[in-house]
């Protein structure tokens, strides 16, 4: 067990994070501090991370990092920095604002790279990420760009202050880029909507979202678009009177596209009811995924109701990785809904593929990528697995096999290869937690066809109102650059019985904005 020590600040989970990668195999924690004694003698048989800092004179820090077993000092390290002006600006603004410099960026960033620094020594790893273990990493180089870096000055401040390699840092400049044009900036009065349909007919192996199996809920399907209608016609309603422009629409589960025909349409005509039909949209997307879940019937009522993008989802090409991961589909089947959705008039069309799936190989991977690119999709998404404690596979993968480091990354370089072929370009992604191979979430499109819902969610800096079980809606306040979330129950019956109470929190949000 690792433990990690911070007492001058309260970064003690993001130190404890990037501890974790570095020791994947090893439990680390942040001990009680409350039980003094009990935490002296806790940390007496364990390893524990230490780290600190001072501040020497205004705009320059120490800090100091050390790894020790007992009395034992296995390894420490010390670096000094000094803030350049735009450090100093961040430096006063969050003095000022939370009168505490514990908040403060400047050593938040000190004290991971110090960190970094230490644990690379010790283990003679390098992760390509750096001290970077958030989310949404592109968030970062927006901010500097906010703040007038240029792009060769915020590659420096990846590469010395958040310790990137010079891959990740190029990479999240080159997504920055490509999404620049699309952000709405200032942030005006306009909207996403996001509605969730939570039923799959099987559950994929991989999968940790929460969601029912559509066989044991159907007779609650009317009674959800009935609770999913009220819901919309409320908020949109308010939306309107408020002057705010809806934009984009984003159908995802689940499997939107389980539902049977007659449900598809009638959820489809709600949307056309209270958002379609009254807001100009630049984007409709459903989330199909699974190509068993769809026919040329229902690709048609979607294209009929103004749907614009829709996502095939194969995540493998190969028929052995399909019946293992339980796809009940073939790849056949991909390729039939495929050209069955060029036929009816979709110029949009994603394609997701997972790196890392059980018995894959480089060639298996080559083997997606070339049986893809012969289909000429808009959109791809490269997904790494990630295994985690809702998946099937939880018990499985809990020690993964150690022969398959690093073939994560392999694969990501085949797909990689085959974009440049085919001309794309990243323009969204996204970390989590427990990645083979500390990898990423990336979506890569041709120009022009970006989709706009994913820059959004990962932006950050509009609303988007979220409808359904499980759905979480995001309110953004561009004054205080601040954001609000009004997280629906993921329990259907819940759902079905508190909808009143659903409806209530997001017009509370609406009527005190």
């Amino acid at each position: 067990m690792i433990l990690v020590k911070a007492p001058q600040v309260n970064y003690d989970n993001e130190i404890m994070e990037l501890a974790k990668v570095f020791f994947p195999d090893e439990t680390v924690a942040i001990p009680d501090k409350s039980e003094d004694s009990a935490y002296q003698e806790l940390t007496g048989d364990h390893m524990v991370l230490t780290s600190s800092f001072m501040e020497e004179k205004p705009g320059f820090f120490s800090f100091m990092a050390a790894l020790q077993k007992g009395q034992d000092i296995l390894c420490e390290h010390k670096t000094i920095s000094s803030s350049d002006n735009m450090e100093l600006d961040y430096l006063d603004e969050e003095r000022s604002t939370a009168g505490n410099r514990k908040s403060n960026r400047v050593i938040k960033n000190g004290l991971k790279g110090c960190v970094f620094d230490l644990l690379a020594e010790y283990t003679g790893k390098h992760p390509k990420w750096g001290a970077l273990t958030g989310i949404r990493p592109v968030k970062l180089v927006h901010e500097m760009l906010d703040k007038g870096f240029d792009y060769e000055k915020i590659r420096q401040e990846l590469l010395n202050v958040y310790k990137l390699h010079p891959e990740k840092a190029d990479l999240l400049i080159r997504t920055a880029e490509n999404q620049r044009p699309l952000i709405d900036k200032p942030y005006d009065n306009k909207a996403s909507v996001y509605i969730h349909i939570p039923f799959c007919s099987t559950r994929c192996h991989y999968c940790s979202f929460p969601s029912d199996l559509i066989s044991r809920v159907s007779n609650k399907m009317d009674a959800y678009l009935d609770c999913l209608e009220q819901e919309l016609a409320a908020v949109m309603n308010e939306l309107l009177k408020q002057g705010t422009q809806v934009d984009t629409i984003y159908i995802g589960g689940g499997t939107p596209t389980v539902l049977e025909h007659i449900h598809l349409e009638k959820l489809l005509c709600i949307v056309q009811k209270h958002i379609a039909q009254i807001f100009k949209l630049r984007e409709y997307t459903v989330e199909a995924g699974r190509p068993d879940s769809l026919d040329k019937k229902k690709l048609q009522i979607m294209k009929d109701y103004g749907v614009t993008r829709v996502s095939i989802n194969p995540q493998s090409m190969n028929q052995e990785t399909l019946d293992l991961i339980g796809r009940s589909h073939t790849v056949e089947d991909i390729v039939r809904i495929f050209m069955q959705a060029r036929e009816i008039g979709y110029d949009c069309i994603n394609m997701d593929v997972i790196l890392g799936l059980p018995g894959e190989t480089e060639q298996h991977m080559r083997r997606t990528m070339e049986s893809i690119a012969a289909l000429k999709p808009d959109n791809i998404t490269i997904h790494t697995l990630a295994v985690k404690r809702a998946s099937a596979w939880k018990d499985s993968f809990r020690q993964y096999d150690p022969s398959r480091k690093g073939l994560a990354e392999e694969m990501a370089e085949v797909c990689r290869e085959w974009l440049d072929r085919l001309g794309m370009e990243p323009y969204y992604l996204y970390r989590q937690k427990y990645m083979l191979d500390h990898l990423e979430n990336i979506g890569y499109a041709l120009p022009g066809k970006e989709c706009l819902y994913n820059i959004q969610f990962m932006d950050e800096k509009r609303d988007i109102w979220a409808f359904g079980a499980g759905a979480s809606s995001k309110i953004y306040y561009p004054g205080e650059d601040r954001l609000v979330r009004i997280g629906n129950v993921k329990n259907l019956d819940e759902y079905l019985s508190r909808v009143g109470e659903m409806i209530e929190k997001k017009l509370k949000v609406l009527y005190s904005s």
